[in-house]
């Protein structure tokens, strides 16, 4: 397991930069708190640990410590995640399908758990017993769950929350173990050191089977590889992937057809980047060679030229090719001021970089050194013909064709509201706008006069980031996000946690969607259902 450099560092400038990069650490994903429609909200989080399996003609389901997604057979193509309420998919262990109605039936020690996805509806029931097993009887299938506790068998009829004493189903029809799995496809055993890796090498486990429908092979979860399909008569089973390969988002970019999270390095994940369909069908990870991972821990902004993404990260900037080849990392000895990059834009050809020792550019010539006179952080990165703007530690300053340093902008100078460290810059139409930790600042592009809007931090926290939309912004921070008009508080904000599963670190609108990418998983929202 690699290790990034310890987040603090002595001084003012360093604590600004700290305010800026901080992530937060490992915790599941919480729970939604609203009562949001599916297609709404979906939070995407790891789907590398699956509790239960269970599968019909029509549907296989499948769940994670938080999460149950659902794959339609006929469509081909998963629906969901969904969230059930809170702690309800915990210590799940086994899994059935209703034969009457084809929903979700989970065991867990203390109960069950009963998921519709039709109606999307929830039901969680209590055992007064441990539970050990659970089965349908099909000559009473509409009798509802059978449950096989430490004191004998438990029915739980559909809509009650408590079971209570039973005689044992005469025909049971129980959930199929991985033993049972093992027995019918051998190839499984024979070939678990290849199968049971997951992308650093490191060893998983089976953890649930389910019969494919026809007895057409097997569905299979595992501890670390996600969800497995073995079609009959073959070896080797096929990945059915979805979600992310960590939990820290800590930056989203939008792409044709959907977009691309960095997710940082943590104590049970690497650093890796992952394409996430539009429509999550698909998700296609990057994660680097097997034997050492991706050169960096962190990504801190993302930016796209050509067919490649350019990462700002802790050890430089990172050339990442979008069809798999190898990434490329430039530091200090390959013309970058300094290898924490903080900032970076792509503005045609040209990526402008912002490290915490200056600016630097790449072009067709490579990397060139900007205003090298200029040794301090440079937070935010853009550019308007051949003027490059920069968010600094005191303020948006700018950098003339010619000049070796930095020079703050007329209608600034000597005015002190203005001189706070500026973490985003973005254009709305022709106006340059820069986000402050606190509130939007920008410049009129006809008098070229400046303005600070209104305090947004009281109700977004700390600000991070910044998309622009119609004719206003998202601006998320600590606490959340909210759609932000030049001269507006945030308008109908979103909290974590609850609707976010936590603090904002940056956004980017694919389509009809916003993306937000947070401490705990990504969040894709219609914009329609989130809009002003």
């Amino acid at each position: 397991m690699r290790h990034g450099p310890h987040r603090h560092a002595p001084g003012r400038r360093a604590l600004i930069l700290c305010l800026l990069i901080g992530r937060g650490t490992t915790a599941s994903i919480a729970a939604q708190t609203r009562d949001w429609r599916i297609g709404d909200r979906a939070v995407i989080g790891p789907f590398s640990n699956i509790t239960s399996v269970a599968a019909s003609s029509e549907r296989v389901y499948a769940t994670s410590p938080a999460t149950l997604l659902v794959w339609n057979l006929q469509w081909r193509r998963w629906e969901g995640p969904f969230d059930g309420p809170p702690g309800a998919l915990d210590n799940v262990f086994a899994a059935l399908v209703d034969p009457l109605d084809q929903t979700y039936w989970g065991a867990r020690p203390d109960g069950w758990v009963h998921f519709d996805p039709r109606l999307v509806f929830w039901e969680v029931g209590s055992a007064t017993d441990r539970v050990i097993d659970i089965a349908f009887d099909l000559d009473q299938p509409a009798a509802g769950l059978f449950l096989r506790t430490t004191r004998g068998w438990q029915r739980a009829s559909r809509g009650t929350t408590i079971a209570t004493p039973s005689a044992a189903p005469r025909r049971p029809l129980r959930p199929p173990t991985v033993a049972d799995a093992i027995r019918d496809a051998p190839a499984l055993a024979a070939n678990a050191s290849a199968i049971l890796l997951d992308p650093r090498m490191r060893p998983a486990r089976f953890t649930a089977a389910a019969r494919a429908f026809g007895d057409l092979g097997w569905f299979l979860g595992t501890s670390g590889v996600g969800l497995l399909h073995l079609p009959l008569g073959a070896a080797i089973p096929e990945r059915m992937p979805f979600g992310l390969p960590g939990e820290i988002a800590g930056a989203v970019f939008a792409a044709p057809g959907g977009v691309w999270v960095a997710t940082d390095e943590s104590p049970v994940a690497d650093a890796a980047v992952t394409f996430v369909a539009s429509d999550l069908s698909a998700f296609r990870v990057l994660q680097g060679p097997r034997a050492t991972g991706l050169p960096f821990h962190r990504v801190y902004r993302l930016a796209g030229r050509d067919r490649d993404l350019w990462a700002a990260t802790d050890v430089g900037v990172a050339r990442i090719p979008t069809d798999g080849g190898a990434v490329e990392t430039f530091d200090e000895g390959r013309g970058v001021p300094d290898r924490r990059v903080l900032s970076i834009a792509a503005r045609g050809n040209r990526v402008l970089i912002g490290t915490a020792h200056g600016v630097a550019a790449l072009d067709t010539a490579g990397f060139s050194r900007l205003a090298p006179d200029y040794h301090d952080q440079a937070l935010a990165v853009q550019s308007s013909g051949d003027t490059v703007w920069v968010g600094t530690p005191f303020g948006i300053f700018a950098l003339l064709p010619g000049d070796n340093d930095l020079g703050q902008p007329a209608g600034l100078s000597g005015d002190r509201a203005f001189e706070v460290p500026v973490v985003a810059l973005s254009w709305l139409g022709d106006t340059l706008v820069g986000l402050t930790q606190d509130r939007l600042l920008w410049r009129s592009p006809g008098s070229g006069a400046w303005t600070l809007g209104p305090l947004l931090s009281g109700t977004l926290g700390k600000l991070r980031a910044l998309v622009p939309f119609e004719n206003g912004f998202y601006v998320g921070g600590e606490r959340g996000f909210g759609y932000v008009r030049l001269s507006s508080p945030p308008i109908r904000p979103l909290f974590a946690p609850g609707d976010l599963p936590g603090e904002v670190y940056d956004l980017a609108i694919d389509g009809e969607y916003l993306w937000t990418a947070t401490a705990h998983g990504l969040v894709r929202w219609r914009l329609e259902a989130v809009r002003p």
